[in-house]
């Protein structure tokens, strides 16, 4: 029985070491793509008025 429960906790834990591993990689690209973004406003005036609306259409 022990021999079991053990087996089972063991398999669990590489599971979740798995999963740790993915959401680790899922931040680590979402935050290069939030600095990517970031790069991309540099050169914007910030008390401009915007171009776009949110949803991509044209300002007019």
């Amino acid at each position: 029985m022990n021999t079991l429960l053990a087996h089972f906790f063991q398999g669990s834990l590489e599971e979740q070491r798995r999963q740790t591993a993915i959401l680790e990689r899922m931040a680590e690209q979402q935050l290069l793509l939030i600095q990517a973004l970031a790069a991309e406003q540099d050169d914007q005036d910030p008390d401009a008025q915007p171009m776009n609306y949110m949803d991509g259409s044209k300002v007019t």
